[in-house]
């Protein structure tokens, strides 16, 4: 692994690290509207080395919501748009069920495992 760096707010983390070419963060806690604006920055940091992957790890993210959600798939629109391929690693039952919900498990479907929707 080659270089690390750590963001963090009170219930979220983001860790940047890059194996060879292959920028890899590591999304740790509550990822909510506090969280997005150091996400943002880690994203556009990886962008900006134009790799050909990115590589979002969510194995330590127990929690996300609508706005976190919002700047995933703002994340994978840029990374369609640039030509480099988003892939997502992990989702805890609440993330895997909220992209779920929401439809972004249709983008994220290689890399992350469908939940059936929960009833009530």
């Amino acid at each position: 692994m080659g270089e690390d760096t750590t963001v963090e707010s009170q219930l979220f983390q983001v860790s940047a690290a890059t194996d060879g070419d292959v920028p890899r963060l590591r999304l740790v806690g509550e990822l909510d509207l506090d969280g997005t604006a150091e996400l943002r920055a880690a994203l556009a940091d990886c962008f900006a080395r134009r790799s050909d992957r990115v590589v979002l790890d969510l194995w330590g993210l127990r929690f996300c919501d609508c706005s976190g959600c919002n700047v995933l798939l703002e994340a994978k629109a840029t990374a369609d748009r640039i030509g480099t391929e988003l892939c997502v690693e992990g989702a805890c039952a609440q993330v895997a069920r909220l992209f779920a919900l929401t439809g972004a498990d249709e983008l994220f479907a290689d890399s992350v495992a469908r939940l059936p929707p929960r009833t009530v």
